[in-house]
């Protein structure tokens, strides 16, 4: 069923593991949020006793709906139901915020591509998600990196140290470290204490292309538009340090083949691998996870990827690149796009 396109409500999506804080930080934004708008929150619980539905709806400031979906995975056990819930609060109940929390095995980037094809509609705004690592937890995710776990800091927008109050030295190097092995890189790193959130949690980040591997006060950059199959992304070129980086941001409309991107990538890393001094991108490659390669010059390593946002691709130099060399690249994304079905 489609949504009407007229409709626009703001999205939410709060995941972390078990015991991570979900819940207390959708009880604190409740009962913060303005009396007079509409807020709907769809929780995921493994079973249908419903205590986290409960302690939600006590905290809330105003008028609210809370919606319970039993089952291990919002997207696995409870697909049917969660699609149900969704499709009926945007087309009934049109609210003003729609606050969404998986359960703790739940998979976020599922989540994540189910919101999209309603955003795609017009029907709602999926403004951030939103990932809590516990403090007490930090350590073992970043020493196991547990898929599931791993899969909901990738797809976030947003990293929160949860329970900061509680973390000592250890404990902020070892999210310090998750933080850092994440690309593209977040669009906000910070704490959470008590289940406050930090405003920047909830602003709106739905396309960020302005980032860069290389980071300094002092950057000179430019932005042209790149479109590929007619659609828009952006080209960007930043000079700093000493170093040249490209960061290439594609619309995640678009999916790309990895047997045109992985022969053509090896052998511009060879015959270039003298001055190229880092490579990473992530492309989305098909409705499951999209695909993360890196390279520091030592050839190509790939793997999975539950980041859902878009694709991009960021290659820094210590010398200034070629207009030849540029469209080696330009070409390479070009010949690799699929254009989206009509």
């Amino acid at each position: 069923m489609r949504v009407p396109k007229n409709i626009s409500s703001h999205a939410h999506v709060i995941t972390g593991s078990f015991g991570a804080g979900k819940t207390t930080a959708i009880r604190w934004l409740m009962s913060h949020k303005p009396p007079q708008e509409f807020w709907v929150v769809i929780l995921n619980e493994f079973t249908d006793a419903g205590i986290d539905a409960l302690s939600v709806a006590e905290s809330a400031n105003g008028s609210y709906d809370v919606r319970l979906v039993a089952g291990g995975c919002l997207c696995c056990v409870g697909e049917l139901e969660f699609g149900k819930q969704l499709r009926d609060i945007l087309k009934s109940l049109k609210p003003a915020r729609l606050l969404i929390e998986p359960s703790g095995a739940g998979h976020a980037a599922d989540i994540v591509d189910e919101l999209a094809a309603y955003e795609t509609q017009g029907a709602l705004s999926l403004d951030s998600v939103i990932c809590l690592v516990d403090a007490l937890d930090a350590a073992r995710i970043l020493e196991h990196r547990d898929a599931n776990e791993w899969s909901q800091i990738q797809s976030a927008d947003v990293l929160l140290l949860s329970k900061a109050d509680l973390a000592g030295e250890s404990e902020r190097q070892a999210f310090a470290e998750i933080a850092a092995a994440q690309y593209p890189t977040k669009a906000f790193i910070g704490d959470c204490t008590q289940g406050i959130l930090p405003s920047e949690a909830l602003r709106s980040y739905l396309r960020a292309p302005g980032f860069s591997l290389v980071r300094d006060t002092e950057t000179a950059s430019t932005t042209q538009e790149f479109s590929v199959c007619g659609l828009p992304g952006t080209e960007t070129h930043l000079r700093q340090l000493g170093l040249w980086a490209i960061n290439w941001t594609l619309p995640r409309e678009l999916t790309f083949s990895r047997v045109v991107i992985e022969p053509r990538i090896n052998w511009m890393l060879e015959a270039y691998q003298t001055w190229l001094k880092r490579l990473k991108g992530v492309f989305r490659t098909g409705p499951g996870p999209s695909w993360l390669i890196q390279s520091h010059g030592r050839g190509l390593s790939a793997q999975d990827s539950a980041y859902r946002r878009d694709s991009r691709l960021e290659v820094v130099f210590d010398a200034k690149p070629t207009e030849d060399f540029l469209e080696g690249w330009r070409g390479m994304l070009r010949e690799a796009a699929l254009a989206p079905r009509r």
